[in-house]
């Protein structure tokens, strides 16, 4: 099984406990990502068996990255700012959504036979939301929907079908979702290191799980250092448990970014930094080698499953002709 972590807004950078939250707060998985050497990281595997690339966000295109195109590129295998030449922001332009519409990640896999999904769990105001208005839509919503498969609601939350946008549910009781009330099993706090180390046994299914966390960028944002360190925190518990509970012999764990931005709060836009891929398990030696930018991500998923035509689908596409 291959687990893929998005971290929104995530960039590599030096150590600097000024600037960079992952440098003064960090102290297991995400401490490399703010400087820190793998080898003084509080790891629960031989660091030597992790690898942190620093991942060309650009794409041969100048100016700040932004999440459309880099997310387009992440999930498709396609260079969204190379298509458009120039980096978008916010939701996807009519071209990004036809690349995602063809070239989704989650739709071409199911397409050959290798079960995948994305696990996120949506309120009902969202999934409202995207019924009313699909071109305001992210992404990550827009990879499932072409896939053909639901996007998961709180039913599928409930009976541990999915996992919530902030991992620990506290973010759930400030929403105003009016179905929620004082009581609700689903405004408990989860323990981040425990879903962690039942991820890779709870969606043992499938051959590849999608997984977004988008509260980084916002963070990064807002320059809010408090909610940095809880954020980091909260992500280093799930990273241990993840670690903890892979069979790093026959599965992957695929942790990538779209930009930079949360590394450094000194200021609040993204920034250039190469954009944080880190890998551990099966293949994350061939995956290292061969990620040099955002869209390198998926040619390796097909690899790993023989899928030489989508492979060859991706790099020849009549988007980039």
């Amino acid at each position: 099984m291959i687990f893929y972590v998005f971290l929104d807004g995530v960039g590599i950078a030096d150590y600097d406990p000024k600037s960079n939250p992952f440098s003064r707060f960090a102290k297991g998985f995400l401490a490399p990502v703010g400087g820190i050497p793998k080898s003084d990281a509080d790891l629960p595997v031989s660091p030597s068996q992790l690898h942190y690339i620093k991942t060309d966000a650009h794409m041969g295109v100048t100016g700040l990255p932004q999440s459309a195109t880099g997310q387009t590129a992440l999930w498709t295998g396609i260079p969204g700012p190379k298509v458009l030449d120039r980096h978008v922001s916010g939701f996807p332009t009519i071209t990004l959504r036809k690349i995602i519409a063809k070239y989704s990640l989650i739709k071409v896999l199911n397409e050959q036979g290798h079960l995948s999904d994305f696990l996120n769990c949506f309120s009902p105001p969202y999934l409202k939301h995207v019924e009313e208005k699909p071109k305001l839509v992210s992404a990550s919503t827009l990879v499932q929907l072409a896939s053909g498969r639901p996007l998961k609601n709180f039913d599928d939350l409930s009976n541990g079908r999915g996992l919530y946008m902030d991992i620990t549910h506290e973010i759930m009781g400030t929403l105003g979702i009016d179905m929620l009330k004082p009581g609700d099993p689903l405004l408990e706090r989860r323990d981040p290191y425990k879903l962690g180390k039942e991820c890779f046994h709870k969606f043992s299914h499938y051959k590849l799980a999608l997984y977004e966390y988008f509260l980084t960028d916002k963070v990064g944002h807002a320059m809010d250092w408090e909610k940095a360190e809880h954020i980091i925190k909260n992500l280093e518990g799930f990273f241990r448990g993840l670690l903890e509970g892979i069979d790093p012999k026959k599965d992957l764990l695929i942790v990538s970014s779209d930009h930079g931005n949360m590394e450094d709060l000194s200021q609040k836009n993204h920034t250039e930094n190469p954009a944080a891929t880190i890998l551990y398990g099966k293949d994350a030696d061939r995956f290292a080698e061969n990620i040099h930018s955002l869209a390198d991500i998926v040619p390796e998923i097909y690899k790993t499953f023989g899928m030489e035509e989508a492979l060859q689908n991706t790099k020849s596409n009549e988007f980039l002709k």
